[in-house]
């Protein structure tokens, strides 16, 4: 049963609710005053602004969690077999002055799993993740201002929380940035494979290349029933980014090679160029939005000589394309900056892969890697979904040799 369009499903009458609650919140916004705006320390990406891009922006940031259920697709199989298919969302978004000095959360990685996979341990031995963000702040509402969307999709056996060190930092910069657990290839999931066969089903990769970018979309579709109306009602969604690590790259592609709603991706760490060709609506070569390529020099997992440079080759213009040296596939990540080695001794998987592959002791540091990451990510984003020119003069080599020098190499064309 395939999900009607937005406009369609009006007959249901979800629609019409939607309408009318944002009735009664503009109703709301024209009463009320607008000389209580509170002062940001700086301007945000416009036509007229270009904040570092590496660097905190300018709105305090909150953090929700959701939960979308896409009646238009069953689960074919596992424990939710013949279930509407489910996904956890995560959403940062900008916040009340309020959170600016309210305490931040920690992520601890323990709380993601299930009590059968908790079984044996603590709290402390998965380690946790500092952040930028408060956790259910209020959404800053003093404006009329409107924020681009940005779906963020995690790598296969990943988590929807796995890069704060991005996805937290958009929102600083004014964006809303939402980030589906892909259910049936999370952290979740993996761990519970490699429990019971000792290695990953390589079937579950080729189905999660179907129902991913279906996720994605599946997003954009039924954002309006799943947020609050303070929430949803900040959204712009004329101005929709789609980014990615790994699989996540992936699904980046297949996404916006099947939605015309999505006006830039940035896949970090991309699969090959032939698995896309098989599987993408529109073929990458007429695919006309913008697009920037990250990848790793170091890349184990998914080499750049045969992934994401033929990938580059392949796209349109414009495009971008970052490559960090003494990094790995894991650079992208929040991975890192966890103790993996102790993880590893805990749940006695063998990680030699992720320690070779941008975690271990020769690897760039996540403290120089994170912002020259985030910092031409975000750029290209503020480029071309807050219309924001300025914002070029972090898209050039330059830039990656003042945040480190001498570790990345980045190449541009907008001919054609």
């Amino acid at each position: 049963m395939s999900r009607p369009s937005r406009g369609a499903r009006a007959v249901v009458g979800v629609a019409a609710s939607l309408a009318g609650s944002l009735s009664s919140l503009s109703l709301l916004w024209s009463c009320a005053p607008h000389s209580t705006r509170e002062p940001l320390p700086f301007a945000p990406a416009s036509a007229d602004a270009a904040p570092d891009p590496s660097a905190a922006g300018p709105y305090p940031v909150g953090v929700r969690h959701f939960t979308l259920i896409d009646h238009y697709r069953v689960e074919a199989d596992g424990p939710r077999a013949g279930q509407p298919r489910t996904l956890p969302l995560e959403v940062w978004y900008p916040a009340q002055e309020a959170a600016r000095d309210a305490e931040k959360e920690t992520i601890y990685l323990y709380n993601e799993l299930p009590p059968d996979l908790q079984e044996g341990l603590t709290v402390e031995d998965l380690g946790a993740l500092p952040t930028i963000a408060v956790r259910d702040a209020d959404v800053r509402a003093d404006d009329d201002d409107r924020y681009p969307l940005v779906i963020f999709s995690h790598g296969k056996g990943g988590t929807r929380l796995q890069s704060n060190f991005y996805t937290a930092y958009l929102a600083s910069h004014g964006y809303v940035v939402v980030a589906p657990d892909h259910a049936g290839d999370t952290i979740v999931e993996l761990l519970r494979e490699v429990k019971d066969s000792g290695n990953i089903q390589p079937d579950s990769t080729v189905e999660a290349l179907v129902y991913r970018p279906e996720d994605v979309i599946a997003v954009l579709d039924l954002l309006p029933d799943v947020l609050p109306v303070d929430l949803y009602a900040r959204i712009d969604e004329d101005r929709v980014g789609v980014s990615g690590h790994s699989f996540g790259a992936i699904t980046s592609f297949l996404s916006a090679s099947a939605d015309s709603r999505i006006d830039a991706i940035v896949p970090q760490c991309p699969g090959s160029h032939e698995l896309l060709g098989l599987q993408m609506r529109t073929p990458l070569q007429e695919m006309q939005i913008p697009m920037l390529i990250q990848s790793a020099s170091e890349d184990g997992t998914l080499p750049e000589e045969t992934n994401a440079l033929p990938l580059y080759e392949n796209m349109p213009s414009p495009k971008g394309w970052l490559s960090l040296s003494r990094a790995g596939h894991f650079t992208y990540s929040d991975l890192c900056v966890l103790d993996v080695e102790a993880i590893n001794g805990v749940l006695r998987l063998d990680v030699s892969n992720v320690l070779d592959d941008g975690c271990g002791p020769e690897a760039l540091s996540a403290d120089v890697a994170f912002p020259v990451i985030r910092g031409n990510a975000i750029g290209f984003f503020n480029q071309h979904l807050r219309g924001s020119p300025g914002s070029a003069q972090f898209l050039n080599q330059q830039e990656i040799d003042r945040l480190a020098p001498g570790e990345g190499a980045y190449r541009f064309d907008n001919d054609g």
